[in-house]
């Protein structure tokens, strides 16, 4: 359990995959590797599996009395509910996780559920909410020096500055995101930002500057078995390619995406 832990916090999703189903029997029942196998899912891309697992290992931590683990299978158990687009279950879990967090004094775990909930907010296009979640969660991820939070939340913010059309500031919060990517050593949000990046400098006539952006993020999400950041890319490039009446190209790698979005089974 140790090692799959190691390897859940330092991103590597697919190691820790491999090193729980190497687990004998009796160690497979302990809420803890219920809760790591979530995890794992997730960031692979199984969101009805990682739901399942979640709840499991909610169920476990509540019985033995464990507020710390409940709180935390509960902001997993909903982040496969986001995945499957069920966003009434997933606001939900994430609040009642957020209550958990503040009841027991976890700050860290107070900042990831404002960012989830600033997640929830950017897809029902609640743009002011979503801004306000995220300036939360990266105040209180800057005050525990947690570069991934940082660079998570300021992806999330570069997304929502796109969505309203002001690319100057996303381009600008994506070069803060990859800042904080490139401090953490994550190779998965350094691919995000670059995409996320490379999306907003097209936008601003940087087509080219902008493309090999997006096609660096796009490998790097390959690279990492990034499920979630490889439609993304995908998206972008194809839009991308439209833009320039490359129609072919654009439907190819819409097709892409589209592909990997439905094996998914992702909604959004």
């Amino acid at each position: 359990l140790r090692t799959a832990r190691l390897a859940v916090r330092s991103g590597r999703f697919r190691d820790a995959a491999a090193a729980l189903a190497k687990l004998p029997p009796e160690a497979r029942e302990a809420p803890e590797w219920y809760l790591l196998s979530a995890m794992a899912a997730w960031r692979l891309g199984d969101f009805e599996f990682s739901r399942r697992l979640a709840l499991e290992a909610r169920a476990g931590f509540r019985a033995a009395g464990d507020a710390d683990g409940e709180m935390r299978s509960e902001n997993v158990a909903a982040a496969g509910a986001f995945g499957l687009g069920d966003l009434s279950a997933a606001e939900q879990g994430f609040s009642q996780a957020m209550e958990l967090a503040r009841q027991i004094g976890d700050d860290l775990m107070l900042a990831r559920c404002s960012n989830n909930l600033g997640n929830i907010s950017l897809y029902l296009a609640r743009h002011d909410a979503a801004h306000a979640f995220y300036r939360f969660a990266r105040a209180e991820f800057e005050r525990l020096a947690f570069d991934h939070g940082i660079a998570e939340s300021w992806i999330n913010t570069a997304i929502t500055w796109r969505d309203l059309g002001r690319f100057a500031d996303a381009a600008a919060a994506s070069d803060h995101a990859l800042e904080a990517a490139e401090r953490a050593g994550s190779t998965r949000l350094v691919g995000e930002a670059l995409s996320s990046r490379g999306e907003a400098m097209a936008a601003l006539g940087e087509v080219a500057v902008g493309r090999a952006q997006v096609e660096r993020g796009l490998a790097l999400a390959r690279a990492e078995g990034d499920k979630l950041a490889e439609p993304d890319a995908l998206r972008i490039l194809a839009n991308m390619a439209r833009a320039e009446r490359r129609y072919a190209d654009a439907e190819r790698l819409a097709q892409e995406g589209l592909a990997v979005a439905t094996r998914l089974g992702h909604p959004w």
